[in-house]
């Protein structure tokens, strides 16, 4: 398979916004709380998830998919508490990476696909958050266009000011770009596997593969 492409060059953002799910989320621990309120093995779990990552599915289809699997109804999933995550599920160079980034001046946004909750557990990582919403909030999903307009109007800052950072190439990559916005794709997590597996031909893109260096890269190698 050919190697992926060489990089784009960033411009130093005034904003750098999140992804939440496995960009600044482990989601392990939740994966394994819908493998023991489905009763099937972890590992089971995976293995199905990575088939359906493969074939395009998202993440709640690989859910009704799973309950369909355990003859379970479908709205099992649906469980308040199942995608509930705390800040012990943070990747670790999240903090880090955000202290970094302010002590550069770079303010620092969050909005994914999340239930409101998640943006309760987020609101108290020790570090202020210049700007934080969600899907559940703006009552709007990746990648409907009209959730990056929501970034752009929410926040006051210019489309090409913002740096959007996400796991995904379809949910977060391609559609920030559309708007104006820088993008850096986080090689991490399974749905960024799976993509890069299929998509090594791709665009020239950023990558990252640590929120530390993408942090270490937008301070230090970067001018405004």
């Amino acid at each position: 398979m050919p190697d992926m492409p060489v990089t784009v060059r960033l411009r130093k953002p005034a904003m750098v916004i999140f992804d939440v799910g496995e960009t600044l989320i482990d989601e392990t621990g939740i994966w394994h709380r819908i493998a023991a309120r489905f009763g099937i093995p972890p590992f089971t779990v995976s293995a199905v998830a990575g088939i359906a990552l493969t074939r395009g599915l998202g993440f709640r289809e690989i859910l009704e998919e799973l309950a369909r699997f355990s003859d379970l109804p479908v709205e099992t999933w649906r469980s308040p508490d199942l995608l509930d995550v705390g800040l012990d599920d943070l990747y670790p160079d999240v903090v880090p990476a955000f202290g970094n980034l302010q002590s550069g001046g770079i303010k620092i946004g969050i909005c994914g696909n999340q239930p409101q909750s998640t943006e309760d557990v987020l609101s108290r990582l020790p570090i202020n958050i210049d700007w934080m919403s969600s899907s559940a909030r703006l009552n709007l999903r990746k990648p409907n266009p009209a959730f990056f307009n929501a970034l752009i109007d929410q926040t006051g800052i210019d489309a090409q000011d913002i740096l959007y950072v996400g796991d995904r190439l379809d949910n977060d990559i391609y559609p920030a770009i559309r708007h104006g916005m820088q993008a850096s794709w986080l090689l991490r997590g399974p749905w960024a596997f799976a993509q890069w597996h299929e998509n090594r031909d791709v665009p020239d893109i950023h990558i990252s593969r640590s929120l530390n260096g993408l942090a270490n890269h937008l301070i230090n190698d970067l001018i405004d």
